[in-house]
């Protein structure tokens, strides 16, 4: 069986185990959401980092990079990949009592990835400008909708002659960032199960989202 074709098959399999224990997060809570996330209100940043299937039990650098900014002062928020929708609501939500609420910042591993990607879409739709997108390995490649100021793809499977980068949209004026992890020294042994647990990759990351987050605080102040 070809590596593409595989790696389609463990991604249903992985939808299915998901949707067969509800896609809780880790910890005792019932719901998608850790025990562990602070509450939104109307001034604070909308910071959502979407684990992947299986429960995210592939996914434990989310959660770890989302614990070590919230150490920073940066609240945000880890989940399942099942909680785009709700986190959706909550994004327009904020936006709608407060205009300057934000930063918008989404991140996603696996099919955490291919959740960011349409809230992304549908943000953009309703005019509401989305600061930055993160997706570690996404399932698919696509055009990056206009309303995205930043988006980076860090890729680490699939053909290295073909590694599936996106491409701007119409009206696209962000900046994309596609990496390959495997073209990258520390970073060569990269793969979809193991990507978002690379210690150079999280303190990049992390890097990333303290960086826009204090961006943000100066342009709005």
């Amino acid at each position: 069986m070809k590596r593409s074709v595989r790696l389609k098959v463990l991604m249903a399999a992985m939808a299915m185990v998901c949707g067969l224990s509800a896609c809780t997060s880790t910890g005792t809570q019932t719901t998608a959401y850790s025990s562990t996330q602070p509450q939104n209100n109307r001034s604070d940043a909308q910071i959502y980092m979407f684990r992947g299937g299986f429960n995210g039990v592939f996914s434990t650098g989310i959660t770890d990079m989302a614990t070590e900014l919230r150490r920073r002062g940066v609240p945000a928020q880890d989940l399942s990949w099942a909680a785009s929708n709700v986190s959706l609501d909550k994004i327009r939500k904020s936006v709608a009592a407060n205009p300057q609420a934000g930063p918008i910042i989404l991140a996603g591993h696996s099919l955490g990835a291919s959740s960011v990607i349409g809230m992304a879409r549908k943000l953009t739709r309703e005019d509401i400008e989305v600061d930055l997108v993160i997706v570690f390995d996404p399932l698919g490649s696509t055009r990056v909708p206009k309303g995205v100021r930043k988006l980076i793809n860090f890729k680490a499977s699939g053909k290295r002659s073909n590694p599936g980068g996106f491409a701007p949209g119409p009206g696209v004026n962000g900046e994309i960032v596609n990496v390959d992890m495997r073209n990258l020294p520390d970073l060569d042994k990269s793969s979809h199960w193991n990507i978002v647990n690379q210690a150079a990759l999280q303190r990049r990351v992390i890097r990333e989202i303290e960086s826009e987050y204090a961006r943000f605080k100066r342009r709005v102040s």
